[in-house]
């Protein structure tokens, strides 16, 4: 950091008075910034886990006050001011990449009027309640009218913000920065063409996966207990977090305080069990941060895709091996006595087994992507004006055959099963593959350097394995951009051939096929 004096002092908004250069002043304006953006935060973690149904209203508009306020520093005349002077004083790396990142979101937040963004996060609040009871009555009808505005708002954002190729693209950019539409169809084409054949095989394969004993009697508060055991583990703080249950599985909060969801099944441990997983490896990001760049966008994620890669590493790649369950499966019979006859090598099967399936979180690896190629294409499409929104659980449906040869029964098993589309998150969706390609490609790197993954996990060892992320992707924040950063560590761009190899070894060796 740069530390100067000026000749007079400055008094920021939270009674702080001190002597400040330009850059400092930026810091003080961007925290108080997201002192609120964390606000809010836990205002809509409260609207999805303890807020009773009848706050919805109030809610709404407390969530669309506080986002007009964040608008209104975002755009303001004093911050394009603040950058001015920054960048006339001159930027070295951290200040250059601290710099960089807000003046991005000041560009397109100025792009977007206050009425707008008030009006969006109104509709959202709204919708979230209405999805939740759609879901629940299977009748995608009720929500219907609240998507079909939401899409409306957000192509009006896409015009406001302008884009080269096609709206989604400006979308898009919102949860990945700098990424294209074309950019991700080729990926996924090229993701797509490797995948298929494999899916092919596994599932004409013939051979018989035992999963029913994931399919008994598991009281809730067990595997509460057992999952708290599992999180803290894998290094999540619970003195900086806590573990809550909603209806789609989520993490939220600040640095200081994240928060990990999950949903339970006493008839499954499956769903809750790899979604606390999941969910705290976004946690473990969060908190990996350096405090001094606390609410700073050094102490912010790189990319949704980046964070997903870190989710989808801790779920798949470590919590997913045989020996994770070699170390863990004792612990979870000691919890519910009735694993007795189950080995952690039929464990690790059960929870790999590849067959399709209707809900995206609880898909298997080797099919999930495909779940997310689905709602990319639906997204896309729904932007550009080519389906209408009733006729999305009929477009659902037949991309569901198309890719998985099965139709879902009803829209609780179909196109109401995610909650994105009611938060306003259209072009999130793609970062989920992303992430995995990502999680691929850096477990490669990460195994160079510090050994085989496989011992580590067995013998617990998973602060050899968190450290090694917080030194080469959480610590850094948006220092590096995505694409920086997987070329800092991989030395390569992004691709699907670490993915594609590490499903082959993986499901080559649960299958006993060749892939």
């Amino acid at each position: 950091m740069i530390w100067k004096k000026l000749t007079s002092p400055r008094v920021f908004g939270h009674g702080i008075t001190m002597n400040a250069n330009p850059y400092e002043e930026l810091l003080e304006y961007y925290r108080e910034t997201s002192y609120l953006e964390g606000a809010n935060s836990i205002l809509g973690w409260d609207q999805e886990t303890y807020m009773p149904p009848g706050g919805v209203q109030d809610r709404a508009l407390q969530m669309a006050t506080i986002a007009a306020m964040i608008h209104r520093r975002t755009v303001s005349n004093e911050l394009t001011s603040l950058l001015k002077r920054v960048k006339d004083g001159g930027l070295d790396g951290r200040s250059g990449a601290v710099y960089r990142e807000i003046n991005r979101g000041h560009r397109l937040a100025r792009a977007l009027p206050e009425e707008y963004v008030r009006e969006l996060k109104k509709t959202t609040s709204i919708a979230q309640q209405a999805w939740a009871k759609a879901r629940s009555d299977h009748d995608f009808a009720s929500f219907s009218p609240h998507l079909s505005r939401i899409i409306e708002l957000k192509k009006r954002e896409a015009e406001y913000i302008g884009y080269e190729d096609t709206p989604y693209d400006a979308l898009l950019d919102g949860f990945e920065p700098n990424t294209r539409t074309s950019y991700v169809t080729r990926i996924f084409h090229d993701l797509r063409e490797k995948l298929v054949p494999i899916v092919k095989k596994i599932t004409t394969s013939g051979v018989e996966i035992e999963d029913s004993f994931l399919r008994r009697d598991f009281p809730i508060q067990k595997q509460r207990e057992v999952l708290t055991d599992l999180v803290t583990d894998m290094g999540y703080d619970l003195e900086h977090g806590r573990m809550d249950v909603v209806t789609h599985p989520f993490s939220t909060g600040t640095p200081r305080d994240v928060r990990i969801t999950t949903r339970f099944d006493e008839k499954n441990i499956k769903p809750a069990l790899f979604a606390c997983i999941h969910e705290a490896g976004h946690a473990l990001y969060e908190q990996g941060f350096l405090e001094e760049h606390y609410n700073t966008p050094l102490g912010e994620p790189v990319s949704t895709s980046i964070h997903e890669s870190q989710s989808r590493f801790w779920e798949n790649i470590v919590g997913r091996s045989l020996p994770y369950w070699r170390r863990n499966l004792p612990t979870v019979k000691r919890a519910f006595g009735n694993l007795d006859d189950v080995t952690p090598e039929m464990f690790h099967k059960a929870v790999n087994k590849v067959e399709p399936s209707y809900i995206r979180v609880e898909a298997d690896e080797v099919t999930y992507n495909l779940h997310v190629m689905l709602r990319f294409e639906i997204e896309t499409e729904m932007m550009d004006g080519k389906i209408e929104t009733d006729e999305i659980p009929q477009v659902w449906n037949d991309k569901f055959e198309k890719y998985l040869g099965i139709e879902p029964p009803n829209d609780a098993l179909g196109c109401l099963q995610d909650i994105h589309w009611s938060f306003g998150y259209i072009g999130y969706f793609p970062t989920y593959t992303l992430g995995n390609l990502y999680s691929a490609q850096f477990t490669e790197s990460m195994i160079s350097q510090i050994g085989e993954l496989d011992h580590k996990v067995e013998s617990g060892d998973l602060s050899t394995v968190l450290g090694w992320l917080r030194k080469n992707i959480h610590n850094h924040g948006k220092y590096y951009t995505a694409d920086e950063l997987v070329e800092r560590i991989t030395g390569g761009p992004l691709s699907e051939n670490a993915f594609i190899s590490y499903v082959k070894r993986k499901y080559t060796d649960i299958y006993g096929i060749t892939l």
